[in-house]
Parts: C-alpha cells; structure tokens; sequence
C-alpha cells in the first residue's frame, strides 16, 4: 500500500474496498463515496436563482468558483424546512461538475469491501427511479448509498448525456466519414 505526506494509508487499487462517508439528513443514516468529495464545509447563506428546480437552494460563491447547492433535505423529503446554521455543505465533484449538498451532520468515513454493500431491492430504492445504489454496513449501521449522480440528472436533465444526443452524433459521424469516402475516391479516380 502506498503511504500520503500525512502517514495516512491510501486505497490501493485491486484491494476491493471504498471508503464512504456517511452524513445525516433528519436522523436518517446516508454516504457517499469519498472519491466523489471535494471537501466539507459549514453552511453559508445562498443566493436564490430564479426558475430553478425546487431542490436547488441557491448558488454561493466561496473562492474562486460559483457553486450550486442542493437542498438534499428538500430533495429527499419533499418538505421544506429552514436551513440551520449548523448545517454543513458536502461540496462534491464528478463529471466535470463542482455541487454543494446541504446536510444536516457528517458522522465519519468508513472504509469498507464492496462486499459489504448490498443492492436494495425495488422496494427501497424505487426501482430504476430510485436514488439509493446500495446499502453498506458501517460500523454496525445501515448506511443508504446515495447516487449523487441521477440526483443531479434529475434537477438538471441538459447537464447528462441523453440517449437521444448520442444517437444523432452517431449518425452525424457515420454521414460525416461517408462524405469523406465519397471525397477521397472521386478525387483519386483515374
């Protein structure tokens, strides 16, 4: 394994393990995978955005860039409720895509085998509409894994790659190298 400045043992690949972070909203025990964090930070008022989804609470600027904040309460409950002081910001990055998520506490980081995560069944996660990618056991809790990324698909569908958009750059090549075809044998001819 391989040690960081810090002393700290870092995950090594082909080891079949994850670290997960686990966080609460209202009571309720959920994690992340640690890869997906940029860092966690106290919550700060936000600047409401117009015509936003209602799980969007606002954008904050905290450096150098602007970021969105989900209201993860919100988006999973249903039900508004006043942002506290005390609540903090997982701010993640995946797909090019820097987002704050409301939480209500951070309890810690458990690394785990992958083993010891276990799809849930079409009960708990709402089939393929559900947002939970699997239930971990950390530390003798159940943990419900969040798919961070169907979250964001669904407050904000332009910024995933639709089906629809890959079949038509499909075509668009396949028609491209055909007029390319065409162009390299006309022009060779004899």
């Amino acid at each position: 394994m391989q040690e960081n400045k810090r002393g700290n043992i870092l995950l090594e690949s082909g080891t079949n393990e994850i670290e997960i972070m686990q966080f609460t909203v209202d009571d309720n025990l959920y994690g992340i995978n640690v890869a997906k964090v940029r860092e966690i930070m106290m919550s700060v008022p936000v600047k409401a955005m117009p015509h936003a989804h209602p799980a969007v609470e606002g954008i904050f600027k905290p450096r150098d860039v602007v970021l969105t904040v989900v209201d993860l309460p919100f988006y999973l409950t249903g039900q508004h409720s006043k942002p506290n002081p005390k609540d903090l910001f997982i701010v993640t990055n995946f797909n090019k895509m820097y987002i704050a998520f409301r939480v209500h506490t951070v309890v810690g980081i458990s690394r785990i085998s992958w083993t010891d995560i276990q799809k849930p069944d079409k009960t708990v996660s709402g089939g393929e509409e559900g947002v939970a990618t699997g239930i971990a056991q950390c530390e003798g809790q159940l943990v419900t894994v969040l798919d961070f990324e169907r979250i964001v698909a669904e407050i904000a569908p332009e910024t995933t790659i639709q089906i629809s958009e890959i079949e038509k750059r499909g075509r668009v090549r396949s028609v491209a190298v055909r007029c390319w075809w065409r162009r390299t044998r006309s022009c060779c001819r004899v």
